[in-house]
């Protein structure tokens, strides 16, 4: 089968020919449909994510049909079942997977990070729990929500005490993540129609799409006095997409005390911390992917028409190419490299 890998950081991308694999005690080969193109696969080229085992097989946005499953895989779907996959492969034993927080597992395995991922054929997947199925939503479609669309869902959820009606919120990037943010902020049935959302962009079409999306409000490189004018005081949620010194400090600067600033956006940027540099009794927290259960709630979201993503279709030989666009900026939704 055709495999896009990762040998070594830092080297351009190789398409191969690899063996097809065979699923064996309770694992599930996919036959890949499509697989989302995301920037945490520039920071494993670049050598700067964490836990990468190379070479690699890149790819963790992955969704398809069940091909072939191991004797012991008694759970899985039948053959042909269309399928998400959840990337976060926890130990199973442990207490944060014990408490379907499998993405916070320090003995995780993960497609294009620690196990080959899905810029490829096809890719084994190992206990058939990671499979969420999907019912009418295209495949190809659907990767995406693998993490552009469960990430953003975490980081709202982790919000929601914040989010009361009336609450001022500051989304930094409104990227294929912040996007996704936009739409859940809305949907939450206590208070999306009366929050006050403002984007934080670097692009003028972006914060156009994004009023489109729910946005109030957004302003193309602003400082922290235009931001707090704009909402009409500080914002009780600072959700950065981003996650560079620059927008840190952004977020901080623009929080209200007792406020909530949740870094989701892997560009390696910190946040210097103490009594005079953020709002007082503010609250700073991450977001790593998701659990299970919010896959299953984003899918079914997407299912119901809830929300809405824009998707390219990109051959898997382009994959190269697909990565310098990325890095341009030059990508209004999702890129989904199709074998």
């Amino acid at each position: 089968m055709r495999a896009v890998r990762l040998h070594a950081v830092g080297e351009p991308l190789r398409a191969e020919d690899v063996g097809l694999p065979e699923p064996t005690g309770s694992q599930v080969r996919i036959r890949v449909a499509g697989c989302g193109v995301c920037h945490t696969d520039l920071h494993v080229v670049d050598g700067i994510q964490a836990r990468v085992e190379l070479p690699l097989t890149l790819g963790h946005e992955v969704a398809g049909w069940v091909d072939a499953v191991g004797p012991d895989a008694d759970a899985a779907p039948p053959p042909g079942q269309a399928v998400v996959i959840h990337g976060a492969w926890g130990c199973g034993a442990c207490r944060e997977c014990a408490a379907g927080q499998e993405q916070r597992c320090d003995r995780s395995l993960a497609p294009g990070f620690q196990a080959d991922g899905g810029y490829a054929d096809a890719i084994l997947v190992p206990p058939p729990r990671h499979l969420v199925t999907l019912r009418g939503l295209d495949p190809v479609r659907a990767a995406p929500l693998a993490d552009a669309g469960i990430t953003p869902y975490r980081a709202v959820r982790r919000a929601e005490r914040w989010l009361r009606p009336g609450a001022r919120v500051l989304v930094i990037g409104a990227g294929g993540l912040g996007q996704f943010a936009l739409q859940y902020l809305r949907l939450l049935p206590a208070a999306g129609g009366e929050l006050v959302v403002g984007v934080a962009e670097l692009s003028t079409s972006r914060v156009e799409r994004a009023r489109a999306l729910g946005a109030d409000v957004g302003l193309v490189d602003a400082s922290p006095d235009d931001w707090h004018d704009a909402l009409g005081g500080p914002a009780d949620v600072v959700l950065d997409f981003v996650g560079s010194d620059a927008t840190l400090s952004l977020g901080a600067a623009t929080g209200a005390p007792d406020g909530a600033l949740v870094l989701v956006g892997e560009a390696g940027g910190s946040a210097a911390f103490g009594f005079d540099r953020v709002p007082i009794e503010s609250w700073l927290t991450t977001v790593a992917w998701g659990a299970l259960d919010d896959l299953r709630d984003v899918v079914r979201l997407a299912e119901d028409g809830a929300i809405g993503w824009e998707v390219e279709e990109v051959p898997l030989a382009e994959a190269s190419a697909a990565h310098d666009r990325l890095r341009a900026g030059d990508v209004a939704g999702r890129l989904v490299l199709v074998p």
